[in-house]
């Protein structure tokens, strides 16, 4: 997944909302979002055929997690993995398997060093919200109530807290494409807020349809080259590189105070082609277990 936007503790009666695009190689298998058995209890989540596990889920516990690849530290722009590393899905599905999202990182925190390719993952359960961030080593950062946006690059701030200023080595740039898009989506997800009376499905479902003007700038940085100084594809919330790869999937969830008001909408295909299909009946099959954050202000 490539964009994660989550509303945590922000909305009235709302404890959690997410919005998601799943970025990836068009041919990559894989299976869309459905009720599944883990080690703990049952999970919704989509499935990796290729490599295993997940990059988003849902757990009966309340516990959400969401996966972003983060680049290599490298400087080529290739999107290439190093194949003999473990699927970072295993990682996400150990997170949904916790009681809650503070356990979950408790656990991710002893990831072994070098074993993983780079990735952040975002931990939530509505009462608690963490983003850990694995470079080599697990490092992890306690997320305050309000919107947070995760992509491809991690932001300053968050390098701050973790005390890590050189996660990205040369820093988050202004005309880093993906850093560009992460600015837009905050200030369009503030902008939302704002707006009383509107359905944040809606508001969330335009931001993840978004496209910006781009040329082939995008196919450059998928293949690893140079060249090229128009705008990037990748700036865009909805990616389409050359047919090649791109947005695959979306969704949009919210849990309610009220458990027979969560909602989950998801996508298969990009949402600025497929429209949202109502999948809130996963979440009664799931049963999700209402903790003590249902009582848990907003702020």
């Amino acid at each position: 997944m490539c964009t994660l936007i989550v509303l945590h503790r922000c909305v009235p009666d709302r404890p959690l909302v997410v919005a998601a695009n799943r970025d990836e190689f068009l041919d990559r298998p894989a299976e869309g979002m459905a009720l599944r058995s883990s080690v703990t209890g049952p999970i919704v989540a989509p499935l990796d055929l290729e490599a295993g596990g997940t990059w988003v889920g849902l757990s009966a516990r309340s516990v959400f997690v969401g996966l972003t690849n983060l680049r290599s530290t490298t400087t080529t722009m290739t999107l290439k993995s190093n194949k003999e590393l473990r699927s970072r899905g295993d990682v996400v599905m150990m997170a949904l398997e916790a009681e809650s999202a503070e356990n979950a990182i408790e656990t991710l925190l002893d990831l072994e060093a070098e074993t993983f390719n780079p990735f952040q993952l975002l931990v939530a359960d509505g009462k608690d919200a963490w983003l850990l961030v694995y470079r080599g080593e697990a490092r992890a950062v306690q997320l305050e109530p309000g919107p947070h946006i995760v992509g491809n690059v991690v932001d300053a701030q968050i390098e701050a807290a973790l005390g890590v200023s050189s996660m990205n080595h040369s820093g988050i740039l202004d005309s880093e494409p993906r850093a560009r898009k992460l600015t837009r989506i905050r200030e369009r997800v503030e902008k939302l807020m704002t707006e009383s009376g509107r359905d944040l499905f809606e508001g969330l479902a335009g931001i993840c349809r978004e496209h910006v003007d781009s040329d082939l700038t995008g196919l450059v940085e998928l293949e690893g080259r140079s060249e090229g100084d128009g705008r990037s594809p990748f700036e865009s919330t909805c990616v389409h590189v050359a047919d090649r790869y791109g947005t695959r999937s979306s969704l949009l969830l919210e849990l309610s105070a009220d458990p027979d008001a969560n909602r989950l909408w998801t996508t298969d295909g990009p949402p600025c082609e497929r429209p949202y299909e109502n999948r809130s009946s996963l979440l009664k099959a799931l049963g999700v277990r209402q903790g003590s954050w249902a009582e848990t202000e907003t702020v």
